[in-house]
């Protein structure tokens, strides 16, 4: 005669060995396979569009700050030559000087004017001109105006003043507006960082904790198989006796 002596396994064994290897799962991959509860899935998936909304909102707002780096440069560049249009039509008035040399002093100051006219014209970002137009980021604006040279003469000390003016307000303006943007940029930043946190708490794997758990689970494992064990050992006892 030949028993079976082998018990089934106790039913919480089936329940550990799915934790066990879902927990191993989880420490494996880094995060949850998918979240069994529909509202923290929803929850979690708006919060991950929030992430995305916000980082392309970032990614937006670091174009629009190269696009004034830009319009700064070429400022920078028109106010160093500005100051060079000043100092031939100063020259270019004072009552000391022939006529040959004035020409060569207007021929100079032509060349800067044509100079600067061709920086305004190519002063682009993303095949966009950066001047005479207006640009919107969010809820604010700029206008970076006409840099036009057409109204400077070298015998007009007073038209080369207002035209410095005028590029020293729009790099103002330029620099307020890179400010903001900067500003913008930490607060994307911030909110960013705080929602990919709370996703994570809803969505990701505590490692720490998925540890912790599977060396439950490994435990509570090993003593149902040792339970298991001595069952068998005491039944095959007893049947030994029974058969004597």
């Amino acid at each position: 005669m030949q028993l079976n002596t082998q018990y089934q396994s106790f039913p919480q064994m089936n329940t550990e060995i799915n934790k066990r290897d879902k927990t191993l799962e989880k420490i494996a991959t880094g995060a949850e396979v998918k979240i069994d509860d529909s509202a923290l899935a929803s929850i979690a998936s708006m919060m991950q569009s929030d992430v995305s909304t916000f980082t392309q909102e970032l990614m937006n707002t670091n174009d629009s700050i190269s696009m004034m780096q830009v319009a700064d440069g070429t400022l920078s560049s028109l106010s160093e030559q500005t100051q060079t249009l000043s100092d031939l039509s100063v020259r270019y008035n004072s009552a000391s000087l022939n006529e040959s040399q004035k020409q060569g002093l207007a021929g100079e100051f032509n060349r800067t004017l044509e100079s600067m006219n061709q920086s305004v014209q190519s002063t682009s970002y993303n095949g966009q001109g950066l001047f005479n137009t207006t640009h919107t980021f969010g809820s604010s604006s700029i206008s970076l105006g006409d840099m036009s040279t057409d109204t400077l003469a070298i015998d007009d000390q007073e038209s080369i003043s207002r035209y410095a003016q005028s590029i020293s307000q729009t790099q103002s303006d330029v620099g307020s507006t890179t400010n903001g943007l900067i500003s913008t940029t930490n607060t994307l930043l911030g909110q960013i960082s705080t929602a990919s946190a709370a996703r994570s708490q809803i969505a990701d794997t505590d490692i720490a904790k998925a540890i912790q758990d599977f060396q439950q689970s490994t435990l509570k494992l090993d003593v149902s198989q040792i339970a298991i064990a001595h069952q068998n050992d005491a039944l095959r006892q007893n049947i030994a006796q029974l058969l004597g």
